[in-house]
């Protein structure tokens, strides 16, 4: 078999049918410029040359009249495999379709509108990473239970205290006054450094969009509303790693207090006459459980990330291994030593941590929101407004009900089989809403104030997908091949581990037929049993050699050698022993057939050889030769199974495509 023969068959295994997708798209789409045809399932030269170009590298070789006549004949073998898997339902059992859809899910998340969006998204936090941001701000919070007044006097408070600060009132006399949070009476209102990800998505937002002394107007969060003044913004010093000594003290407790000063104090001048104690003094005076046994190591951090005093100390460190003068944090009295100091990671090793937060906090609810205005933009999709007041109004007088009794009856109207939602992929009647409930809810659920509004957007979301899935599938060419190279390789060996692979090994009565049958093709060349040791050219051999000078050759000879001379040094020399083909061992080729024993030196080595009886050529026994004879069977049965699918389906080629399509590959 040549390159390209083996090419082909290697990526035929997995190729595919443009039109054979289950649940999207009938099978047996007509085309006028289909490329062939296996009684009515067409394929198209799009599927052809995507195989083709897996094989080769067309935009550097073209294709000669023998070879597309060549590849074109693979391709219509492949083809008629499929289709035969196709016929006996191969792709309709639980199994197949449980992993393709497995396959399919995950396949095409890339050419989805959420990826799209996340990987901005992604982008967008990992280029403010670079970046880091010192903010104040003030909190006003909503008062429990708050009435749509309350809101509004909130608001308008939060105008009035920015009004305040921006004609020159102190900020951080105007957070100490206003600020309701509870940091406030001890940082005034000043956040310090913080970069993406490190404050909620409307804070972040707003923070990083402001230019130095400027103040935001209200900033709406969970927490309530934000007046926020940026103080600084500057390159991100990236991330530092340090060990740590902490000796725990008690603010509270002037006694404590005053021993853990002392002890931290005579600590720090230890390592200052001896920093080579450091490991030693933190093993021994370290009350940090958690990072003593792993020598004071803490992670790495970032700006942001631990408490403001053990930062500041980190990053003020300059080289590997200086120390910081003790530090008071609300755990107690630290000495630093630096590590190691690094830039902002790069971001194939940011990613997945991006990812993940991104998911948790509410960036994946805005993600979620422009996908459906994007999905219903692109699938140009309306909804049935009067439809929807119906179902609305159901839901409303069915409050307190339970679900299934409320799905119940909106069955048994005549409007369920009306349009709820329509695209360019088609109509959704209101029974497939109700569908959706009684297969994604539990039925014994009692149907709330708003109940319908969730309940409706999931369904919303749950079509939206399947059809932008179904949209991919049609305008992507990459993903449908991708797809449908999937399917059919797994329609592909299905067939062949049932019709030739799993045949082959079990049908032994078949092996002895075909072996019977083609004896001449299983015969022994001459053959000489031997031991063969090798050795480094300098390696001294001579007790192997005198030994071994005066052996005969026998079963259990290499045994014999390995027991007497390897004991001491096992790498002394290699060995091998058994029965091997003279043509195909070049060493056995040199050797002299008057002698049994044979000293060869090449290519810095030695190479001691004892021979036995040379046996002459002859026939293989079955049981001989029952590896290569599984082969040979399983490609006789593949030939047969061809055969009879060529004389049991009608082939048909499109003479104008193939030939227009054979001008482009040979120009």
């Amino acid at each position: 078999m040549n390159v390209t023969h083996a090419c082909f068959l290697f990526w035929g295994m997995f190729s595919a049918n443009a039109v054979q997708i289950p649940d999207t798209y009938s099978e047996n789409q007509q085309s006028s410029d289909y490329l062939i045809k296996i009684d009515a399932r067409t394929s198209d030269r799009e599927e052809f040359l995507y195989i083709l170009k897996k094989s080769r590298q067309l935009q550097e070789q073209r294709l000669s009249r023998a070879e597309f006549e060549e590849n074109l004949e693979l391709f219509i073998d492949y083809k008629l495999k499929v289709v035969h898997a196709l016929d006996l339902g191969l792709d309709t059992t639980s199994e197949f379709q449980t992993e393709f859809r497995s396959f399919k899910e995950q396949l095409v998340k890339p050419y989805l509108l959420e990826n799209d969006l996340q990987e901005g998204e992604v982008r967008k936090v990992y280029d403010r990473m670079h970046e880091i941001v010192k903010a104040s701000h003030i909190l006003l919070q909503f008062p429990p239970n708050a009435s749509a007044e309350d809101s509004i006097a909130v608001i308008r408070m939060a105008e009035k205290i920015k009004q305040a600060a921006e004609s020159g009132e102190d900020f951080a006399q105007l957070a100490l006054e206003y600020s309701e949070d509870p940091s406030v009476e001890s940082n005034q209102g000043n956040l310090g450094y913080f970069t993406a990800l490190q404050m909620v998505l409307p804070f972040e937002e707003a923070a990083f969009a402001l230019s130095v002394g400027e103040i935001s107007a209200p900033v709406l969060s969970d927490f309530g509303y934000h007046i926020i003044r940026l103080d600084e913004r500057r390159p991100n010093p990236g991330q530092v790693q340090v060990s740590h000594l902490l000796v725990r003290s008690e603010s509270d407790n002037p006694e404590s207090e005053s021993l853990s000063r002392r002890k931290i104090a005579e600590l720090y001048q230890k390592v200052q006459e001896n920093p080579d104690a450091w490991p030693e003094l933190i093993r021994n005076f370290s009350e940090d459980t958690g990072s003593k046994s792993n020598k004071g190591l803490v992670p790495w951090f970032g700006v942001g990330s631990l408490v403001p005093e053990f930062e500041q100390a980190a990053f003020s460190l300059e080289k590997k291994g200086d120390f910081s003068p003790p530090i008071k944090t609300e755990y107690g009295y630290h000495i630093l030593r630096l590590e190691d100091r690094r830039g902002v990671p790069p971001f194939e090793e940011m990613l997945p941590t991006i990812k993940s937060r991104i998911l948790r906090d509410s960036r994946s609810e805005m993600i979620q929101s422009q996908v459906i205005a994007q999905q219903k933009s692109r699938l140009r999709m309306r909804e049935n407004e009067s439809l929807l007041r119906k179902l609305s109004d159901a839901f409303g007088e069915g409050q307190g009900k339970i679900l299934g009794e409320l799905v119940s009856s909106l069955d048994s109207t005549d409007w369920t089989q009306t349009w709820l939602i329509e695209s360019v992929q088609g109509q959704v009647p209101a029974e497939a809403f109700t569908g959706f409930l009684a297969s994604h809810f539990s039925a014994e659920e009692t149907v709330g104030t708003d109940s319908f509004n969730n309940w409706y957007r999931a369904f919303l979301e749950n079509q939206l997908a399947t059809w932008e899935e179904a949209y991919v599938y049609v305008t992507n060419p990459e993903y449908r091949q991708l797809l449908n190279e999937y399917k059919n390789g797994m329609l592909l060996f299905e067939l062949m581990n049932e019709a030739v692979w799993e045949k082959a090994l079990n049908d032994s009565s078949g092996q002895r037929a075909y072996f019977q049958q083609n004896r001449e093709n299983y015969q022994w060349e001459e053959r000489i049993p031997a031991l063969i040791l090798t050795a480094d050219a300098r390696e001294d051999l001579s007790p192997v050699k005198s030994w071994l000078s005066g052996q005969t050759y026998r079963d259990g000879l290499e045994e014999e050698v390995k027991n007497r001379f390897l004991r001491e040094d096992p790498l002394k020399f290699s060995h091998e022993q058994g029965l091997f083909e003279r043509s195909k061992k070049d060493l056995l080729q040199k050797l002299s057939p008057e002698q049994s024993f044979h000293t060869i030196t090449e290519e810095g080595r030695t190479v001691l050889v004892v021979t036995g009886e040379r046996i002459p050529a002859k026939p293989k026994e079955f049981n001989e030769t029952r590896g290569r004879l599984i082969q040979d069977y399983q490609q006789f049965l593949e030939k047969k199974l061809l055969a009879s699918l060529k004389e049991t389906y009608t082939i048909q080629i499109n003479e104008d495509e193939k030939e227009k399509l054979f001008r482009s590959l040979a120009q």
